[in-house]
């Protein structure tokens, strides 16, 4: 690992004091080792891989394809790396447990150059659905064992499918924007709409994907909050936040089939 500029980098103080506090709760257990949550692995990382300069360079090659996240999953890897080489750090990807989904459903219906640089549907959540579906058998065989839907639902939100414990859709696709109305992300739109605010508006990439990302979603339809507990408490007495309640409900049992 390169340490050079580790103490300029934002994650530094915070993965330091971090390391100290385990460090103090371990006592003589020593830590062998730290386990990240990456968010995008592309399609060549299916499984968990121990982080080496070549994992990074690779990792950090897929931010255009998640701006919102993967700059985030990666920082502290690299302040980690920086505080100590000698520590081994493992990254596991919310998009591997959904390597199992057909072909057909992988697939968007754009040229092919696009599906060939790496723009198809990878689907999201999936250290919280993989933990779902290790669970499912103790509580549910049966269930387990057939066709069940599952949801994360949080700020950001999502659906899948499960076949005897394997991911055969999911309602994410190419980005953490498709899907569900989620907090402050809108969720599947005609992509129609994207070209009117960019026509209509004079909005550059940029400018939509702060609409998409952090305007739009639960935020969005009611002016008020992201917070579903804030809507819930004002929507006896204000429309707007009743209207994205509602929308929120109707987009998930639309979605759920």
């Amino acid at each position: 690992w390169d340490a050079a500029g580790a103490g300029d980098d934002p994650h530094h103080g915070p993965v330091s004091t971090l390391i100290d506090w385990v460090g103090g709760h371990l006592g003589d257990v020593p830590l062998l080792g730290v386990g990240h949550r990456v968010v995008h692995g592309g399609a060549d990382f299916i499984a968990p891989v121990r982080v080496t300069p070549e994992v990074m360079a690779r990792l950090e090659a897929l931010t255009p394809f998640d701006p919102l996240h993967q700059p985030a999953s990666l920082g502290p890897i690299r302040a980690l790396g920086a505080l100590r080489p000698d520590l081994p750090q493992v990254a596991c990807f919310d998009t591997a447990f959904h390597h199992t989904m057909p072909e057909t459903a992988r697939r968007l219906a754009l040229p092919r150059r696009y599906e060939e640089g790496g723009v198809r549907r990878y689907g999201f959540h999936g250290l919280s659905y993989d933990y779902i579906a290790g669970r499912l058998p103790d509580l549910s065989p049966r269930l387990a064992a057939g066709r069940t839907v599952v949801a994360h639902l949080g700020n950001g939100a999502s659906l899948c499918a499960l076949a005897a414990g394997r991911s055969i859709e999911t309602t994410m696709g190419f980005s953490v924007l498709d899907g569900l109305v989620m907090g402050t992300r809108c969720g599947q739109i005609d992509p129609g709409v994207l070209l009117y605010m960019m026509r209509a508006e004079g909005l550059d990439a940029a400018g939509i994907e702060d609409v998409l990302y952090r305007r739009a979603g639960l935020l969005g339809v009611s002016d008020l909050s992201a917070d579903m507990r804030d809507l819930h408490a004002r929507a006896g007495s204000d429309g707007r936040a009743a209207q994205a309640l509602a929308l929120f409900v109707y987009r998930l049992t639309q979605q759920v089939g």
